[in-house]
């Protein structure tokens, strides 16, 4: 029980990230050795330090050893015009494990301290396609918002954006007053998923990025 308060506190911020006060500038090491992507409140360009320098458009999150009913989304992203696909846009995308909570394997660095283990990066292919295999995320303990993921893009030009969070149709928090309360771009970003076996779910999202 005594953790409670900074869990609360942690699902808190990660509920509006993106959403209300976003810290545009560009990410810094200090002199004194402070990595100042390790705060709740980074800006956004720290979500995009970690990354591999190779990357597919497949994103992979979860590996089989974690608990979970396994998700499979796909997705084009197209450029404003709705119509022309949009390549090598990378999408980084982190959300909460099999209980709700941002757990950590304790070898997070930067932002991802915040984020947990659960996180990745992908690049959209010449036809604008993605993918990310990972888990079904769980709601916060407090469960008073959808289970959700959130996500970042990183433009070619070097614009980077939050995008308005993953969320499943089948969840009964996904209603009227959870939509009037998204203020980000990228469609409303909820998913009909579909079945596709015992523990398999797989769903769909188009995103369009305005100029």
């Amino acid at each position: 029980m005594k953790s409670f308060p900074i869990l609360a506190v942690a699902s808190l911020w990660m509920c509006s990230c993106g959403q209300a006060k976003v810290n545009t500038s560009q990410p810094t090491i200090v002199q004194d050795g402070k990595d100042t992507c390790d705060d709740p409140d980074a800006n956004i360009n720290c979500c995009f330090l970690n990354m591999p320098q190779k990357l597919t458009s497949e994103m992979n999150i979860a590996d089989a050893n974690e608990p979970g009913l396994r998700l499979e989304l796909t997705g084009t992203i197209f450029q404003s015009d709705g119509k022309t696909p949009y390549p090598g846009v990378i999408i980084y995308a982190y959300h909460t494990d099999n209980n709700g909570l941002y757990s950590k394997k304790e070898n997070e660095t930067g932002v991802q301290k915040w984020h947990g283990h659960l996180h990745g990066w992908c690049k959209t292919d010449e036809k604008g396609n993605y993918a990310i295999h990972t888990i079904r995320p769980a709601r916060y303990p407090d469960n008073t918002i959808p289970a959700h993921i959130h996500a970042a893009v990183k433009e070619p030009s070097g614009k980077v954006s939050y995008i308005n969070d993953f969320v499943f149709k089948d969840d009964s928090l996904v209603n009227e007053k959870y939509i009037s309360s998204l203020t980000l771009m990228g469609g409303n970003g909820i998913i009909d998923l579909v079945k596709k076996g015992t523990f398999i779910y797989a769903g769909k999202r188009d995103i369009t990025l305005p100029d």
